[in-house]
């Protein structure tokens, strides 16, 4: 019953480690590029600049006005109790 299944996945599996590192789409880059910490996807690669000036605006209000607020209220939940 399974072997049909086994023998086509150790087809696939020797045909993937038959082909050179470099014809795989997950090794493209010899040197390995630094970890973004603040944008790990790279997403900021793929918005034009009106969506990069939206995305900036919404971050700085959220860092401006509801941090403050998100903050208070963790203080006094950690005050009063969870419960």
């Amino acid at each position: 019953m399974y072997r049909p299944i086994l023998r086509q996945s150790a087809k696939q599996l020797s045909y993937c480690a038959a082909r050179p590192a470099a014809a795989r789409g997950y090794a493209a880059h010899a040197t390995p590029q630094p970890f973004n910490w603040q944008d790990p996807l790279n997403s900021q690669s793929l918005l034009t600049e009106e969506e990069l000036a939206i995305s900036e605006t919404a971050e700085a209000y959220c860092q401006e006005r509801m941090l403050p607020r998100v903050l208070r209220k963790f203080c006094w939940l950690l005050r009063v109790g969870f419960g």
